[in-house]
This record gives C-alpha cells, sequence and structure tokens, in this order.
C-alpha cells in the first residue's frame, strides 16, 4: 500500500469542501425558471392572479370554489316522487293490451299503491304491475342523470 503525504491531500480537501458550500460567485444568474419556459434573470415575480383560497382569475376567465356542497342523490326521495307522477299517468302500454286494458291498467295503480309488482288474479294485472315497476325505475334513473347535470330533480 503507497501512503500519500499529508501535505498533497490539503489542496484536494480544501477544494472538495468549497465546492460542497457553494458561494454566491459560483451560483448561476439563471437559477429561476420563468412561466413561458425560458431561464429567467434574478428574483421573479409571483403570478398574483394564482391564490390559495381556492380561486383563480386570469387567462381566459375566473373560477372559485364558492359553489355549495350538493346533497347526494337521494333515491328513496326520487322514488316517492317518480310514483306519483306515474300513478297520475296511468298504464304506459309497455306491455300492450287486447281491447280491454282494464286488468293492465289495474296492476298499474295497485303498483302505484303498493310499491312493487305482483301476480295478482290475471296475467293482464300482473303485466301492469311490471309495466309500472319498469316505468319507477326508468324514472328514478332519468331523475338521478338530471341531479348529476346540475337539475333540480324532487
Amino acid at each position: 500500500m503507497t501512503l500519500v503525504h499529508p501535505i498533497k491531500t490539503i489542496p484536494l480537501l480544501l477544494a472538495m469542501v468549497l465546492a460542497a458550500c457553494g458561494s454566491e460567485a459560483s451560483t448561476s444568474d439563471y437559477d429561476e425558471y420563468s412561466e413561458d419556459g425560458y431561464y429567467a434573470d434574478g428574483d421573479v415575480e409571483e403570478d398574483e392572479s394564482a391564490s390559495y383560497d381556492g380561486s383563480y382569475s386570469g387567462g381566459y376567465g375566473s373560477y372559485a370554489d364558492d359553489e355549495e356542497e350538493r346533497e347526494e342523490f337521494d333515491e328513496d326521495e326520487a322514488r316517492r316522487v317518480a310514483r306519483d307522477q306515474l300513478a297520475s299517468e296511468g298504464y304506459d302500454m309497455s306491455y300492450g293490451c287486447t281491447i280491454d286494458c282494464s286488468g293492465h291498467e289495474a296492476g298499474w295503480q295497485w303498483g302505484a299503491e303498493n310499491g312493487y309488482s305482483t301476480y295478482g288474479n290475471s296475467q293482464s294485472f300482473h303485466e301492469g304491475t311490471m309495466a309500472f315497476e319498469d316505468a319507477l325505475d326508468a324514472r328514478v334513473r332519468e331523475m338521478e342523470d338530471d341531479y348529476e347535470d346540475g337539475e333540480e330533480v324532487y
């Protein structure tokens, strides 16, 4: 193993210490990066249009986070409102009917009053209850879509 004389290592150590410390003379005048992608000299002014309160003004317009937080869609309330609406509309002919639609209409009204489908005493009555249930589900989905688009639905 070869030993290095201590006097020869001092300049090397001194250079390493100075490099690690840095100085104003060794830093670049181009330390900051500007908004348009170019290096800027010295201090860069902050963009005063941006703020930390959730708002922004400048550029193409302004916006603020001052909208109220909406409650979640209330499916139970939507079902109640849709049931009331559909009950007044009557059977929608979605399952068809023969000459007399009274069985379908009775099933529709039974579904509106009771909130679910049942077999009942006839095929037409059952189809009426199913038609009401299908229409109710479709109306609630429509109301939910409208609510998500920002409309008041109930």
